[in-house]
């Protein structure tokens, strides 16, 4: 998955080497040699699927459990899942008063593709599909009403632009399930097993949970939804395995 913030592409970076080295055998060092060409998501994981490539990360939907093998293991223990908004200024105030149908009947822009505008559309909202480059554009222009962004990525998005028309809605955010997994190539489930060997030992020592409450972001989205309203959507885009990976691993969940 492709993070404008790199401290957020180091987390996965890092819960992947721990989970290697809770695994590792033979006690040669673990080296992760990232993708030399800085593809975006869709072409990594085409190359993984192809083998060039043996692993990356990003929010799970069916087509990708289809096509690769996940490692069930919701690795940002849920985070991706809560969404605020970004909108234009002038909106700013507007949105915690409106009522549930009127904020089903603003617009928000989602990217091509995405399995979040499924989720939106199946819970009655309305979603405009647009290219990555024109998301902030249409809300600066107040061509459409709101950005759902994850609690994760969204403060780095706003400081990466200074002079942007955009703003946090303060009062409302979104959550549907939205897992996150390392997939491999479906030719290498030996490296998926040894994945979720590793995750599931940094889990139950601890280490996992000491890496993530390391993270900025950790404590920023944190910060950030405390006594917002959180408005739970329904989501149509998870397979069985996903939703069994959810209830085995509730406690690792983060809740709000």
């Amino acid at each position: 998955m492709v993070f404008e913030d790199s401290d957020i592409h180091a987390y996965f970076v890092e819960v992947l080497r721990l989970a290697l080295d809770k695994t590792n055998t033979n006690g040669r060092p673990i080296k992760v040699v990232p993708d030399p060409f800085n593809a975006n998501q869709d072409r990594v994981l085409r190359q993984v699927k192809e083998g060039s490539t043996d692993v990356t990360w990003a929010v799970t939907s069916e087509e990708r459990e289809r096509e690769h093998l996940a490692v069930y293991f919701p690795l940002a223990r849920g985070l991706l899942g809560y969404r605020v908004f970004l909108v234009h200024p002038d909106n700013q105030q507007s949105f915690g008063t409106r009522a549930p149908g009127e904020l089903k009947q603003s617009l928000s822009v989602q990217g091509i593709g995405w399995p979040d505008t499924d989720v939106m559309r199946f819970n009655g909202y309305r979603v405009e599909e647009v290219p990555l480059t024109m998301m902030f554009k249409l809300i600066e222009s107040k061509m459409a009403d709101y950005f759902p962004r994850s609690v994760m990525e969204v403060e780095y998005e706003l400081a990466s632009r200074p002079s942007a028309q955009l703003v946090i809605e303060p009062d409302l955010a979104f959550y549907y399930p939205s897992p996150t997994y390392f997939f491999v190539s479906k030719r290498n489930r030996s490296l998926a097993e040894r994945l979720k060997k590793g995750l599931d030992l940094a889990l139950a020592d601890g280490s996992l949970n000491a890496l993530y409450n390391q993270q900025a972001f950790a404590q920023s989205a944190n910060n950030m939804l405390r006594e917002r309203q959180i408005i739970r959507l329904q989501s149509p885009v998870l397979t069985p395995q996903s939703r069994q990976t959810l209830t085995r691993y509730q406690d690792f969940l983060l809740k709000h």
